[in-house]
């Protein structure tokens, strides 16, 4: 095996490989010198949140979509469908885990370059450093290809017409439909560095990561306005047209990659600075909120208040915290948006099954995805400034974490349905159903806190914990709706149960969330001690 790694590192770094680069306008040693840089930082843990440089959080998602498309493809085969349509699911599913990991990949490599600000003042043009930047993509699209397509291309020769050699091209076909996918997230990039302001870029990125998401929203509802508006009428009939506008549409295709990829790769260091230096604001300071008075007041005074106004502030403005949660935040309120205008008008007394029974359950589930992440954060190598506080201080500070938590993701959302659900249903069977819904989602929130692994936003981002997320999310998924089944099926129906069950469920979460506030200053603690004694090492290898 080393044997072959070396003839294929001797081929890549050839004459012949070089000259192609040269073509490119890539600089071929500068190309290389930087990518073994990266591949040093990777091993080193200092580029964990990239997952292309991840081989363990790579090789962890490649067996979890394994798993997951053997699944889909035992069924398929046993339902016995055309090859064709067989082999194009599995290429759709490709295209589309492919755009929902590279647009976020890209992004978290271009707009979030804090290499390129240390080598900006070095003798490497925009081109060279973009390509070896992004060249741990193609271990992105060939791990997740081969995990995805692996399987099911064997599962293939059972079905109906499948020749011996249908699984190497199906594998063959899967990795172009990958490279494809590759080539238009980095022209989408190109042609949002090209044309969006740089104090803007971050949020257009993360806005276009959802876009796959948005699409699989939007299929079904665009699907009906095409019907509708009987879009096959304009299409034309000759056989000679349809090539033609085939061929029009893949040319344009084409020059929208090539210009987008070259704006990409013209002059990205020159705007390193700018894209780091964006975010910062000048003015006058932020006056303190009456909120985060009221906060200290009730729950510990100024740590509480520090607490709370740290976590409000870092949760609109931290890079890594919005691009992990900015997908999964705008899909599901999309999904709920779509939900609650079909049903909400449905009385949950009423004794029928409606949308609003999710409410708790779907709140819970966004507060393990926050609690999941709200540890890691861009900046975590200024965590040392949470040294120099006292430790009774951070009893407080957890306070101060829950309630900016509460009030976010519970108080406020719970306050406005209020006034939208009165109206429909009328005040008592509103306020009861309110009441219950946040003491379920308190007791959500009060078992969430145990997963936050440290102060917020203060450790690094490790790209080997998402693939190991999506089977936590679907356990949690699983028994959110088995709670909502027994909801429905023994409290609702009855008003005075409900009234009895969110009595018990508020004191219960009230007794939680103190273990579990105990149990997040405890961690808050071990993780800067952790803190504290790796920075004390640093001056240990000097004296030896």
């Amino acid at each position: 095996m080393r044997t072959i790694r070396d003839a294929v590192r001797q081929i890549l770094r050839g004459p012949r490989a070089s000259r192609f680069l040269e073509s490119l306008g890539i600089e071929p040693r500068r190309f290389w010198l930087l990518v073994d840089l990266f591949e040093q930082l990777s091993e080193r843990g200092e580029t964990l949140d990239q997952l292309g440089l991840n081989g363990v959080a790579l090789r962890t998602m490649a067996l979890w979509y394994a798993a997951a498309s053997a699944f889909i493809g035992v069924l398929m085969v046993a339902a016995r469908p055309a090859l064709t349509f067989y082999s194009s699911a599995f290429l759709v599913l490709t295209a589309f885990l492919l755009f929902t990991v590279l647009l976020s990949e890209a992004g978290n490599s271009l707009v979030n370059p804090v290499e390129g600000l240390v080598l900006a003042h070095q003798p490497v043009n925009g081109a060279t450093y973009t390509a070896a930047k992004l060249l741990h993509l193609a271990n992105v699209v060939f791990f997740v290809t081969m995990g995805t397509n692996t399987v099911p291309a064997f599962l293939g020769l059972f079905l109906k017409g499948a020749r011996w050699y249908f699984p190497v091209f199906h594998l063959a076909v899967a990795l172009g439909c990958g490279v494809v996918a590759a080539l238009l997230c980095c022209a989408l990039w190109g042609w949002l560095m090209r044309f969006i302001p740089v104090r803007r870029l971050k949020a257009a990125g993360q806005l276009a990561a959802v876009l796959p998401f948005l699409g699989l929203t939007l299929w079904i509802p665009v699907r009906l306005w095409l019907v509708r508006a009987h879009i096959t009428l304009w299409q034309p009939l000759q056989s000679e047209f349809r090539w033609a506008w085939g061929a029009a549409l893949a040319g344009a295709a084409v020059i929208v990659v090539v210009l987008g990829i070259r704006s990409l790769s013209a002059d990205y260091l020159i705007r390193v600075s700018a894209i780091m230096h964006s975010g910062s604001a000048r003015g006058r300071p932020t006056p303190r909120s009456r909120t985060g008075e009221w906060v200290a007041r009730l729950l510990g005074g100024p740590p509480a208040r520090a607490g709370f106004a740290f976590v409000c502030r870092l949760t609109r403005r931290d890079f890594q915290f919005r691009r992990q949660l900015v997908v999964f935040g705008l899909f599901s309120l999309a999904q709920a948006v779509q939900l609650m205008k079909e049903g909400w008008r449905t009385d949950p007394f009423s004794g029928r099954f409606t949308v609003v029974h999710l409410l708790p359950h779907v709140l819970g589930f966004w507060l393990v995805a926050i609690c999941s992440v709200l540890a890691y954060g861009s900046d975590y190598k200024s965590a040392w400034i949470f040294l120099l506080a006292p430790a009774r201080a951070f009893r407080g500070f957890a306070r101060g974490v829950w309630a900016a938590l509460w009030l976010q993701v519970i108080a406020v959302p719970h306050g406005v349905l209020f006034l939208v659900l009165a109206w429909s249903w009328g005040v008592p069977h509103a306020g009861l159903f309110i009441a219950y819904s946040i003491a379920v989602s308190s007791t959500y929130l009060a078992l969430d806190l145990r997963l936050i692994e440290g102060v917020p936003f203060t450790s690094q981002v490790d790209a080997a914990r998402n693939p190991i997320q999506g089977p936590i999310m679907f356990m949690g998924a699983l028994a959110g709706a088995a709670a909502v089944a027994l909801q429905y099926f023994l409290i609702f129906p009855s008003p005075w149960v409900v009234a009895m069950v969110t009595a018990v469920i508020g004191t219960a979460a009230y007794f939680l969330t103190r273990g579990s506030l105990s149990a997040v200053e405890a961690a808050f603690r071990y993780h800067l001690g952790l803190l504290s004694a790796e920075s004390g090492t640093l001056y240990k290898e000097i004296d030896i």
